[in-house]
């Protein structure tokens, strides 16, 4: 039996060696090569063309490459009854958490500015900005590493979830009743949601306008969590004093997006927490051999909860 490696915008070729690299290791394909179809059991997914893991009879597990599962489970013609796992690794957390410190300490110490004026040979200095308001949507593991870090800063964390959660040093918010509540007071909005059909768009005016005047936005989720119109909207009305964005409805951004010339918006090409391709690999051969073996899987994704 083999696994097939099916990965959009990702070289699998290292993904490849550290799974090669280990005794356990059945036989790797990268797609379009997949030789023959019934030897294939397990597939590696990132942003997979829909209907095409319909081609494989005898596929028993469905892995993707990092923690979003949104792309698989919103393939139409998934086949049923093939359980799916996501990769978490406090490697991701830990690479998250700092992203996000570096973003907030960015803006308030307004690095990103005094690069503008080194290049315009001005010396001019601004005022540290005091805001230590932070409330994080989200607080799974990326979210909760995420608080702990910026609690141990000395910021102040709220944090929205579906369910109440008991994080030391976070006041907790949940349900939809309570989404407006956690934002109220937030200098920082950080978006650390899965994407589920509940969560597409939950950034948009509605929620904005819930917030003080100035907020700063920092989308690190999904590109879909964000209404585009509604942030440039926002923005244009000084609601949001500006937006950190990693990540995009359409990835790579189109060149002639507006976010790029926007002054307000600052981007970075969905870096945030990238996957460790060691450890990815040891989790997919785990879960591999979990199967053959008939045990619970690491990780295994609740379709009905999106994650």
């Amino acid at each position: 039996m083999a696994i097939l490696l099916l990965l959009d915008q990702v070289d699998p070729t290292p993904l490849e060696t550290y799974l090669k690299s280990h005794p356990d290791c059945p036989d790797v394909r990268i797609y379009p090569h997949v030789g023959c179809v019934d030897d294939i059991d397990t597939v590696v997914v990132w942003k997979h063309p829909q209907g095409v893991l319909n081609n494989f009879p005898n596929l028993k597990l469905i892995a993707s490459y990092g923690a979003g599962v949104e792309n698989i489970l919103s393939d139409h013609a998934l086949p049923k009854d093939v359980p799916i796992t996501r990769f978490v690794d406090e490697t991701l957390s830990d690479q998250m958490a700092e992203f996000v410190l570096a973003v907030i300490l960015n803006h308030r110490l307004h690095i990103t500015h005094y690069r503008e004026l080194q290049a315009a040979s001005v010396w001019r200095c601004g005022t540290f900005l005091p805001d230590r308001n932070v409330t994080i949507l989200g607080m799974g593991e990326l979210g909760s590493t995420t608080a702990n870090l910026l609690n141990l800063n000395g910021y102040n964390i709220r944090g929205w979830s579906r369910s109440e959660k008991n994080i030391p040093g976070v006041i907790s918010f949940f349900g939809d009743d309570q989404l407006h509540a956690s934002i109220a007071d937030a200098d920082f909005i950080v978006c650390l949601l899965p994407l589920t059909p509940k969560t597409k768009h939950i950034l948009n005016n509605e929620l904005f306008n819930a917030t003080k005047k100035g907020a700063f936005l920092i989308n690190v989720g999904r590109g879909d969590h964000l209404h585009e119109d509604d942030l440039m909207d926002a923005l244009y009305q000084e609601q949001l004093s500006g937006a950190f964005l990693d990540v995009f409805s359409t990835e790579p951004l189109p060149a002639d997006h507006p976010f790029w010339r926007h002054p307000k918006i600052h981007m970075t090409p969905h870096i945030s927490s990238p996957t460790d391709k060691q450890k990815v690999a040891r989790q997919i051969l785990d879960n591999y051999h979990r199967i053959k073996r008939g045990e619970p899987l690491l990780n295994q994704v609740n379709p009905k909860r999106s994650y």
